[in-house]
């Protein structure tokens, strides 16, 4: 039941960020659904299931961005890891600890496409400080409503 009840959420992750990015561009620039989809499943999954549902995503996102097959799939991994780790490791069940996490997950989405294109010898136009603070923000706010959506869910 959990696998149907992800693959139903990575669907309309994918749906949701495809019609945000097509009907309303300003919107989609300030909230990645599928990072905010890897930080839900590490917070409230063990690290495999994390690392499983960030490869599926990332997987997906490569897909419909048109990037480099398996960058944003490595990307979404390293975050499912990490945060499946940090969440085992510290209770994250408040507000303020998850919106930490979800800006925090935010900032390392671009570190980590910056330390794999380094490692394959590409250029990598990094993001500038206030659209990535802008994003962590966006993230963080609709993250923090999913999160709240997703515990009323039975």
């Amino acid at each position: 039941m959990r696998v149907v009840r992800g693959l139903l959420a990575l669907g309309a992750a994918a749906l949701a960020q495809a019609l945000l990015s097509r009907y309303v561009p300003v919107a989609a620039r300030f909230c990645d659904l599928f990072t905010i989809m890897v930080v839900y499943y590490g917070l409230t999954c063990p690290p495999s299931a994390a690392m499983a549902m960030g490869t599926g995503a990332g997987l997906v996102e490569d897909s419909l961005v048109g990037s480099i097959l398996g960058m944003n799939g490595f990307k979404k991994t390293l975050i499912g890891y990490l945060v499946g780790t940090i969440g085992s490791l510290f209770m994250l069940n408040q507000a303020i600890p998850r919106f930490g996490i979800l800006f925090a997950a935010t900032v390392f989405d671009p570190l980590a496409e910056w330390g794999l294109s380094v490692a394959m010898g590409r250029s990598f136009a990094f993001p500038g400080t206030l659209p990535l603070l802008q994003r962590g923000l966006g993230n963080g706010v609709l993250g923090l409503l999913f999160f709240w959506v997703a515990s009323r869910l039975p």
